[in-house]
């Protein structure tokens, strides 16, 4: 049996004890019983948090070439188009976000638009990180979980440290040279690789494919370093990395308020971390319900009734998706319309 068969099977599983467990009358009364006010305020606070998000690349973008606000976040939307783990988005990848950047920069090349995205994704993995090892070391001591969730966690934690220590007695041995010369006995195999033809199309000759990747490396390390070296960028960048996440679970705080449940900001923070945690690191598929499935089990852990976790996760997964699936694709389509695709800059 395949690996998606057999997380399908889970997946149902799980969905039928959930519906098993709930109250549906209970939920019929605490649905109807919201207050509207609430939900726009929850989705206030989203767009804040998207607002401040895009504030703090604009800062690190401006230490190279001016872009407006308006621009900037509209770059932003349309590069988390469909990314529904809203994590992942804010600490992995940001390649869509590069290459709108790209397009709407005069002097800069690909390479340094990812550069301003590395490390405003490094800034959100700091701040991400303090709260979830928070969180896990909340949960280790004051709640009574099962031993294999614990032992789960103690391993994540365990591999997220020993990656931190050797990125830390490294740090300052990694760099452009380094990579390069890591990379470039590989670089013959890739270009000839039947099924990377793209590839030999699109440069003509290898010495032109190689230029091209090492350049883009060196511009990447070059401007990553400059940011890293401006202090106070890097003190605001982090800063606002705060507010971005004070936001989103301020969000979730007036949603459980709205729903009928008074939960305290220590639960709120070790329950959402936790989520955020595990469906950020775990691998599977981003098929819907899974999110919303360990974001319920989470919150009941924590004392959370469990007819108001799934109104409280369903309304959070809603709010979320009308972000980066509407507004995203709306800004998708502005930038497509009036904004001109120049000719790419590799280097």
């Amino acid at each position: 049996m395949k690996l998606s068969n057999i997380i399908f099977i889970v997946q149902l599983i799980a969905i039928v004890i959930v519906l098993c467990l709930i109250d549906f009358e209970k939920l019929e009364l605490n649905l109807k019983s919201i207050n509207f006010g609430y939900i726009v305020l929850a989705v206030s606070m989203e767009l804040a948090a998207f607002l401040v998000w895009a504030a703090k690349w604009k800062f690190i973008v401006d230490k190279h070439e001016k872009v407006k606000f308006t621009t900037i976040f509209l770059c932003l939307m349309a590069g988390n188009y469909l990314l529904t783990n809203e994590i992942r988005a804010r600490t992995l990848g940001g390649f869509g976000r590069a290459g709108y950047l790209h397009k709407v920069t005069r002097n800069r090349t690909l390479p340094e638009c990812y550069a301003t995205i590395a490390m405003d994704q490094t800034s959100n993995n700091f701040v991400f990180f303090l709260l979830a090892l928070f969180s896990m070391l909340f949960v280790f001591l004051f709640l009574n979980i099962p031993w294999w969730l614990a032992l789960i966690m103690e391993v994540i934690v365990l591999i997220v440290f020993l990656l931190a220590l050797a990125a830390f007695l490294t740090r300052r041995k990694i760099d452009e040279t380094a990579v390069v010369r890591f990379l470039r006995p590989k670089l013959p195999r890739i270009y000839n690789v039947s099924a990377f033809k793209f590839i030999r199309n699109r440069f003509d000759t290898y010495g032109k494919f190689e230029e091209v990747i090492v350049s883009s490396i060196a511009a990447f390390a070059k401007t990553y370093k400059q940011i890293l070296k401006d202090r106070s960028t890097l003190a605001r960048d982090v800063g606002l990395s705060v507010l971005m996440y004070t936001l989103i679970y301020t969000k979730d705080y007036v949603l459980v308020q709205g729903a009928g449940y008074d939960i305290s900001v220590l639960h709120l923070i070790v329950a959402l971390s936790i989520t955020f945690w595990l469906t950020a690191v775990i691998p599977v598929p981003t098929w819907p319900g899974i999110k919303e499935l360990v974001m319920i089990s989470i919150y009941t852990m924590v004392g959370v009734p469990i007819t108001t976790a799934v109104i409280v996760s369903l309304i959070h997964c809603a709010i979320y998706l009308f972000f980066v699936v509407v507004i995203a694709y709306s800004a998708i389509v502005f930038l497509r319309i009036h904004i001109p695709n120049p000719v790419r800059r590799w280097i």
